[in-house]
């Protein structure tokens, strides 16, 4: 797997200029998000480039042709001038700015629902606007900052996620490519600006802790005391979550830990749920197919 979670490079920003369009997003409308499902909180997407153009198009497929810029991109035209100079725009797929306030990217794996050629995507995230709360998670690499211009190509076929603690802005420029004619391309063809791929700079790593196994039981059983609806199940999630930002363990054990609360209880609707949410989040899915996480989502 060449494309594995790595700090590519950085790009100095034109402050004055991201400003502006920072601004812009502000005042976007907020639509129902594709993927309500993938996150806890407050999480807020732009289509800036995607397939058909519009900027209500929140949803990633498999396409054979270069993204089209949104209406949100005509709006933003110093993001995509640094999109288009530094960039191999002609395998882009889909441009997002992402805004996570007060919460999580659910634990997950992405392209699961999409073609069996995984090694063809690679994802890139670039923060635009962060804060020292903020954090990601990835299965081997363990808990990380990005900060502000950090280019990390991100091993997003293995489970990961995100976190802000706090309720400043987290704004991350998200960029999908799409590699077809290679069977294992390398992540360094996503830049048109060849300058701009510089793996010098060192990753803000965060140091975790050893959890003892008697000390995990005790915290899974405490969870397990009240846990009656398997809608309660988000809440635990984000506990064990957060969990995992202090404490050494891999993204994966967030799934296996609330599988081990769920059968604590007993309860076999409440064990099915959670093996179900485990599948879904990192396993397998389909296109389309949704989990019903929150009792908000059943109206989807």
């Amino acid at each position: 797997m060449t494309t594995r979670t790595v700090l590519a490079g950085r790009i100095n920003f034109d402050n004055a200029a991201l400003k502006k369009d920072l601004a812009v997003l502000a005042g976007v409308p907020i639509i129902k998000e594709q993927y309500d499902e993938f996150s806890s909180g407050t999480w807020i997407n732009h289509s800036i480039y995607n397939r058909t153009g519009e900027w209500s198009d929140t949803q990633y497929t498999d396409y054979d042709h270069p993204a089209r810029r949104t209406q949100i991109g005509q709006a933003t035209p110093y993001l995509c001038k640094i999109i288009e100079e530094t960039f191999d725009v002609e395998h882009m797929r889909m441009a997002r700015v992402r805004n996570l306030i007060k919460g999580q990217v659910i634990p997950h794996v992405d392209f699961l629902e999409l073609s069996e050629k995984k090694d063809g995507y690679i994802r890139i995230l670039i923060p635009l606007e962060t804060c020292l709360d903020s954090y990601h998670t990835e299965e081997h690499f363990g808990v990380f900052r990005m900060r502000k211009g950090d280019i990390w190509i991100l091993e997003s076929t293995l489970p990961h996620g995100a976190h802000n603690l706090g309720h400043d802005n987290r704004r991350i420029l998200s960029l999908d490519f799409q590699y077809t004619d290679e069977d294992v391309p390398h992540y360094s063809r996503i830049f048109r600006d060849k300058a701009a791929h510089d793996e010098s700079h060192r990753p803000a790593m965060v140091a975790r802790a050893k959890l003892e196994e008697e000390d995990l039981e005790d915290f899974l059983a405490m969870l397990a005391t009240d846990f009656t609806d398997p809608f309660q199940a988000e809440a635990i999630l984000v506990r064990l979550s957060e969990l995992q930002l202090r404490f050494d363990s891999p993204v994966s054990d967030i799934y296996r830990n609330i599988v081990r609360v769920a059968k604590m209880t007993g309860r076999a609707d409440l064990i099915e749920h959670c093996e179900n949410m485990s599948r879904f989040y990192i396993g397998s899915r389909k296109l389309n197919e949704r989990f019903m996480l929150r009792k908000d989502l059943l109206a989807a």
